[in-house]
């Protein structure tokens, strides 16, 4: 039984629900996939040089090769960067959390403008500097709709400070709140507000079916949730009709549209119907995924 709680769920494990995959997939004529980067496809955002395992790798361009399957990585991390550490030139990367997009073997567009908000961050880049203190490794990033402080400090405490340091600074020269703060592993970052995964999402499936098309979100963290939102939203369309020669199904034997995984060691709140237990279930959802799409699809 799905308990729900304050409009989200407890998900079932996706080992009960393999009869509900294998239908979503049998019936779609376009599957969209998308994967969240770090603690998803990786175990950890900590090491930003770490790379997806190889077996992985393998079973999203096994994917990527089915030609009715479009797969993307979403991440916080560049285009750029993503391209480095994955090598696979049919893959879509959606960068920077949605201010960057790549579709398969497209160019880069970006689909919100920084606008006035440009000149803001150029003044933050000048200024995060003096935040530095203690901190003996800090890099400074520009990402052009963000500025990351990456925290190198060898005492937590000298850490603490920088990132107070940033915060005072940004919500200083802020005055119009144009930005948003994200807080992760050694970093800080401010970036523009108003845009995000699921946004980002949104805009890939602008011109996908959600009559006949199926769209498959997986990731870990609240960041995601608001793909796992995206989706569901997008697979109830209310402009979609469905055609009067398509029959009423039963609800129990409705077939998705819309499946979206959380990567959790237990099962919480979340706007995801379904759950893995981690990166190395991932890998096996992704196994049993290419299997049944080079079947199906």
């Amino acid at each position: 039984m799905i308990v729900k709680a304050a409009g989200l769920t407890y998900p079932k494990h996706v080992s009960e629900e393999v009869d509900l995959l294998a239908r979503a997939l049998g019936s779609a004529s376009e599957v969209h996939l998308f994967l969240d980067y770090g603690g998803t496809l990786l175990p950890s955002r900590r090491d930003a040089d770490a790379r997806p395992d190889p077996g992985v790798l393998t079973r999203i361009k096994e994917l990527c090769e089915v030609e009715s399957c479009s797969v993307f990585v979403v991440s916080g991390r560049t285009i750029g960067e993503l391209e480095s550490a994955t090598g696979i030139p049919a893959l879509g990367y959606v960068g920077q959390r949605g201010f960057e997009i790549r579709k398969p073997d497209g160019p880069i567009v970006h689909p919100v403008d920084p606008g006035p908000a440009a000149n803001l961050l150029h003044h933050i880049e000048l200024d995060a500097h003096r935040c530095v203190g203690a901190c003996s490794r800090v890099e400074i990033e520009n990402k052009g709709f963000g500025i990351a402080m990456h925290l190198g400090c060898d005492e937590p405490s000298a850490a603490r400070a920088a990132t107070r340091c940033f915060v005072d600074l940004v919500r200083g020269l802020d005055v119009n709140r144009q930005l948003e703060l994200f807080y992760g592993d050694d970093l800080v970052e401010a970036r523009m507000a108003g845009w995000h995964k699921g946004d980002a999402v949104g805009h890939i499936l602008h011109d996908a079916d959600p009559v006949t098309d199926l769209a498959v979100y997986i990731g870990d963290d609240v960041t995601d949730e608001d793909a796992f939102e995206a989706i569901s939203t997008w697979a109830e369309d209310p402009a979609a009709d469905t055609p009067w020669f398509v029959p009423e199904v039963d609800e129990e034997e409705d077939i998705p549209h819309a499946l979206s995984i959380l990567v959790a060691p237990e099962p919480r709140p979340t706007m995801a119907s379904m759950f893995v237990r981690g990166p190395q279930e991932v890998h096996e959802f992704l196994s049993s995924l290419s299997a049944i799409a080079s079947t199906l699809l």
